[in-house]
Parts: C-alpha cells; sequence; structure tokens
C-alpha cells in the first residue's frame, strides 16, 4: 500500500511540473552580404513571457556566401577556372570582361554572428526585447563540406569549383571597374543593435495575436564604408495550437528602410516583406523538433543582370533541446529554396535561452 501512494505522489508532482516553455518561431536572418548593414526581418515569438519575467538568448550563426551576377555566370572569362585565387588583380581583370555593365557583384565570405537578445515582460501583454549582434568576416571552413554535399546530391555549384576555396572577397564592379573591394579577414565588429516591442492583441483557447515593433538605430559604419539610416519594422506574429502535440507560427512584417550615407544608397536599397510560417511540436518532451520556413521580398530595385528585386525562400530545420524547465538548447540548419543570388548558400547556428 505504501508503494502504490508514493507512486501515486510521485506521478501527481510530475503532473505539477509546468511545461516546457514554449520557443516560437526562431529569429532567422538572411546573412547575404548585401543584406549585413539593413535591418532585415526576422520572426519574433508572439507569446508574453509574463510580466517581470526575463528571457536570455546567445546565439551563433555561421553563414557561408557564395554569390555573384548572372553576368558572370552566363558570359565568364576564359580564366575563370581551376581555381583562381580571386585577389585585387583578378578582381581587376574580371570587372574589365563587362565594361557596359551598371552593376556586378561577387562575394565569397563566411559571416559568423553572435547575438546576444534580452526579452523583459513589461506586463501580462507587453514584452520588450533588444538584440546585441557582433559579426566576424572571414574565409572560413565550409566550402569542402558544401561542395561534397552538392557532390552527393548529384549536382555542382557552378563557380565551386573555379576558385580557390576559404576566401575572403567582397567586390561591386561598375562599368568594368572596381567599384568596392574588401580582401581577407574583418576582425570581429558590432552592428547595429535592434530594439523590439511585442503587444498581444488577441488570445483565445488556442489561437493568439500580437503586434511587434523593431526600430534599428545607425550606429555602425559596415564593411567600413556603409552606414544605413533608421529602419522601422511593423508586423503581426500569431500561434495556433494543434491539440497537445504541435503548434504553427505565423507572421509578417513590412520594414521600412530609411536613406544612409552615399555609398549605403548607392546601392538603392528598397522597403520589403517578411514573412514567416512555423510548425513546432509540442510534446511534453526534452527534445522538439521545428520546421520553419522564411520569406523575403527583393530588397533592391531592379537592375539589369541581378535578381536583388526578386523574392527569396530559405528553410529552417532544427531540434529543441530542453535541458530543464528554463534552459534550452536549439541546434539549427538554414538554407536557401529559391536560387536567385540573393541569400547565403546554407547557415548552421546554435543558441542557448535561459527564463527566469
Amino acid at each position: 500500500m505504501r508503494a502504490v501512494l508514493a507512486l501515486a505522489l510521485g506521478l501527481s508532482l510530475q503532473a505539477q511540473d509546468p511545461a516546457y516553455p514554449e520557443m516560437g518561431p526562431l529569429p532567422t536572418r538572411n546573412m547575404f552580404t548585401l543584406l549585413q548593414a539593413p535591418m532585415t526581418y526576422q520572426p519574433t515569438a508572439p507569446r508574453p513571457i509574463g510580466a517581470g519575467n526575463w528571457q536570455v538568448s546567445l546565439t551563433h550563426v555561421r553563414a557561408n556566401v557564395f554569390e555573384f551576377s548572372d553576368l558572370i555566370k552566363e558570359h565568364p572569362p576564359a580564366w575563370f577556372q581551376g581555381r583562381v585565387i580571386m585577389d585585387r588583380r583578378a578582381l581587376e581583370a574580371l570587372a574589365a570582361q563587362y565594361p557596359a555593365a551598371p552593376f556586378v557583384f561577387y562575394f565569397d565570405e563566411e559571416i559568423a554572428r553572435t547575438t546576444l537578445r534580452v526579452r523583459r515582460g513589461l506586463t501580462e501583454r507587453t514584452d520588450l526585447w533588444i538584440d546585441l549582434p557582433v559579426e566576424r568576416h572571414g574565409g572560413g571552413d565550409l566550402d569542402a563540406p558544401i561542395e561534397a554535399f552538392h557532390k552527393s546530391l548529384g549536382f555542382d555549384q557552378w563557380g565551386r569549383t573555379e576558385v580557390a576555396r576559404n576566401q575572403a572577397v567582397v567586390a561591386t564592379i561598375r562599368y568594368g571597374h572596381l567599384d568596392f573591394v574588401r580582401e581577407g579577414s574583418q576582425a570581429t565588429h558590432l552592428q547595429d543593435p535592434l530594439i523590439g516591442l511585442v503587444h498581444q492583441i488577441h488570445q483565445g483557447a488556442s489561437t493568439g495575436l500580437s503586434a511587434t515593433f523593431t526600430v534599428k538605430p545607425p550606429l555602425v559604419t559596415t564593411y567600413g564604408s556603409y552606414r544605413a539610416g533608421w529602419d522601422l519594422e511593423g508586423g503581426l506574429s500569431g500561434w495556433w495550437d494543434l491539440g497537445t502535440t504541435q503548434t504553427l507560427y505565423a507572421g509578417a512584417a513590412y520594414t521600412h528602410r530609411g536613406s544612409g550615407n552615399a555609398a549605403y544608397n548607392h546601392l538603392d536599397y528598397t522597403s520589403d516583406l517578411g514573412a514567416h510560417l512555423t510548425w513546432q511540436g509540442r510534446r511534453q518532451s526534452a527534445v522538439q523538433p521545428f520546421v520553419q520556413l522564411y520569406f523575403l521580398s527583393g530588397f533592391s530595385t531592379p537592375r539589369p543582370f541581378a535578381k536583388l528585386h526578386e523574392g527569396s525562400l530559405q528553410h529552417d530545420l532544427g531540434l529543441h533541446v530542453h535541458l530543464d524547465r528554463r534552459s534550452t538548447l536549439t541546434f539549427r540548419y538554414i538554407n536557401n529554396i529559391t536560387h536567385h543570388e540573393n541569400t547565403d548558400d546554407a547557415s548552421f547556428a546554435a543558441s542557448l535561452t535561459c527564463r527566469f
């Protein structure tokens, strides 16, 4: 009888344990080179964390970027083959091949971005958060694994086998001349912070909807040349609990990009729309999978030989590993679904989130 009572008491206490935290949509970010200076849409978790509560996340993302204008792919110079080292001399020779092109870009780098996000519950319905990111740009070591992955699927990404691996090169070309070039690694540096507000405007038995607002002040010059303006974003983010085992999240926002310095304005940035759709497992398990689709509309005016004005779609696949009822590790793999030369090739991310 005592054993039965002890078992019943144990089950009762276990049933009273708080649920694992609902992580919500992850702040997926397009890590394309031209999107480092402006604010770019990131999904925002819509559920308030509660008045007086704190949530702190530390996220590290490593993104591989190897993209260039279609003009280079369609009309490559004869020497663009055989593991060429793309130094300034090679870039000048590349630029000379396209004297009539108003804008051509060549990006080959790896970006490591580490972000501290602090979120505070101001009331039961309103949260305030801030992102403090730092970045490092270099050659990295993801080129070989990405090439091997492509080969295993039976296709090669044109251009990767034509140049040396693990280079750090960022160049833009106008009418046959280098407009901007940066060779080699760039030391760890601060990026513009983000400040956001989440306010719940609806909550039902299994659904909820929040309004989101984000601002990015222009404090940092990216790549030593490009200073963005004041960027503002407003949108909606919501959820739908599909029983006790899974949840759908969805949201969208409009990003208004202000004018920056002359070099930044010369890239013809436009405002854009972002959206996400997320499925997340909700079983009372320490490991919970998720799948997130991430859409971003074009972010620049139409121009010849570029697709920067077209939309992009990426997927974010991962697992939440709950260490306890307050701490969660998350591992993610982000890849592009569309191929418009306006996203990073692939990203890998890990984060630790704590609530208290």
